[in-house]
Order: C-alpha cells, then structure tokens, then sequence
C-alpha cells in the first residue's frame, strides 16, 4: 500500500493517441508537485497508433504503412518498445515514489493487482518467475521483448508495462490486449518482409489476448472496472472520481508529443 489516501480515478474514455500520452505526463507532474496524491486511468485509442518507448528510433516504424492504414505514431514518457495499441486497454498509475522501495519492488506491487483484476474476470494468469524465449528477428516489438515477472497466460506475456521514475513519483503504464488486434504491430515495423512473417509467427504462438484467456468477448469498461476494484486496495480510502473538466482536450492537446 502507498501512503496515500486516496487513487484519483480518471473515468474511463476514448481519445487520441497525442492527448493520451499527453495526459499521462500531466498526471505525473501533478504527483511531482504534491506527493500526497496518486493517479489511476483506463483509456482506449482512436485511432489506433503505435506509441514508441522513450529511446525507441523513429527508424524503426515503416511509417508510410501506417500512414496508409491510418495509424498514427506517438512517443511513451516511459522506455521500451513499440506497442500497436488496437483492441487493447491501456492503464496507468501514477503513485508516490518510495524512496525505500525499488522500481522492481513498485512494479510488483502494480502488477499484482493486475493479476488480481484479471483473475476476477476468469483469467488464469501468473508473474513468470523466469525471463520468456525471445524471437530472433531484429526488429522487436514490445510484446516479444522478454522480461523477468512479466505476466503471462499459459506461458505467453498478456500485459506489456513500463515504468518512468520521477524526482517523487513514478508513472507506470501498460497495454492489455483483449482482442487480437495489437497482433498486427509487425505490419508497420521497418523490416524484411522474412522478418515481419516472422515476427507475425511469433506474436501468435508467444503472446496472448484477454479474450483467449477468458474465452469470451470483453468490454473495455468491464476489464477496466475490474482492474479498478483490484487497484483501490493500495490507497488507504480506495479509489475517488476525479474530474478533469468539461473539455480536457482544450487543455491538453496542444501538448502533444
């Protein structure tokens, strides 16, 4: 639990990749300058867009062939690398920094109530204990890049997180794909057409969705609300509604990456 009172949740919604991203900074210099206060946000993408991590080359995105299909490109705050964000839910915490605590230690935390969130929703997931078989292509996208602790579904990653350490607070965020959709990231990687038939090999047999874990079609808002009843468990009061404003897009959009 962190040593706050409440999470601040921003209800759930729909936007463009630029105000995303943009939000999830604002979120955290908000946390930077009172650390009494933590975050917790649920959101989708329209359009779909591939977001790179923090040190991830441009080069590395064919970005006629997402232009083409209309995929739009934004940059992460947080490292990594590229995720298609496309029938997924991303979420995002942003919590105090506990100077006693490491970055592991924090993701561990946040990734337990994850397992916990999906667990309720029929998934049976675990933390791998070991890092997962990487793919030999080059070009990686997020979802084949192995980790210790990622969280898996029947040995393949289901949930993709990053994190970004502030002065005192820390911003972690993640995809979860429900659907099948964030499969097609290959198609828009700067790379041989061997590798893309490669990669696209290996994100079926290495990865996995929400819904073939529950065998079932899920809601965004149903797995975000479960998430939300798992996350309220690290404020002392749970979780409050914070209200952004009637248009927070007026605000923020001109903060786009």
């Amino acid at each position: 639990m962190f040593a706050v009172k409440h999470l601040e949740l921003i209800e759930f919604g729909t936007y463009p990749p630029a105000y995303n991203m943009a939000l999830d900074r604002h979120l955290l210099s908000l946390c930077e300058a009172d650390p009494g206060r933590a975050f917790l946000r649920f959101y989708t993408w329209a359009p779909p867009a591939l977001s790179l991590g923090h040190f991830e080359p441009e080069a590395a995105v064919d970005r006629a062939r997402a232009e083409r299909d209309g995929v739009e490109i934004v940059r992460r705050p947080t490292g990594g690398r590229i995720v298609l964000h496309k029938e997924d839910l991303t979420y995002t915490v942003v919590v105090p920094r506990e100077l006693r605590a490491s970055v592991l230690d924090t993701y561990l935390e946040l990734a337990r109530c994850i397992v916990t969130g999906l667990a309720a929703l029929g998934a049976t997931v675990e933390l791998a204990r070991g890092p997962l078989e990487k793919s030999v292509a080059r070009a990686k996208p997020c979802f084949l890049s192995a980790a210790r602790h990622e969280i898996t579904y029947a040995g393949r990653k289901l949930v993709g997180s990053a994190q970004l350490v502030g002065r005192q607070a820390v911003l972690q965020h993640g995809s979860i794909p429900i659907g099948r959709g964030y499969r097609d990231v290959a198609n828009y990687l700067a790379c041989s057409d061997a590798e893309r038939a490669l990669l696209t090999c290996d994100m079926a047999l290495k990865t996995a969705c929400l819904e073939e874990a529950v065998g079932r079609s899920l809601a965004p808002q149903a797995v975000a609300w479960s998430l939300g009843e798992a996350f309220a468990g690290l404020a002392g009061g749970g979780v409050k509604p914070l209200n952004l404003g009637t248009n927070p897009l007026d605000s923020l959009s001109r903060a786009c990456v």
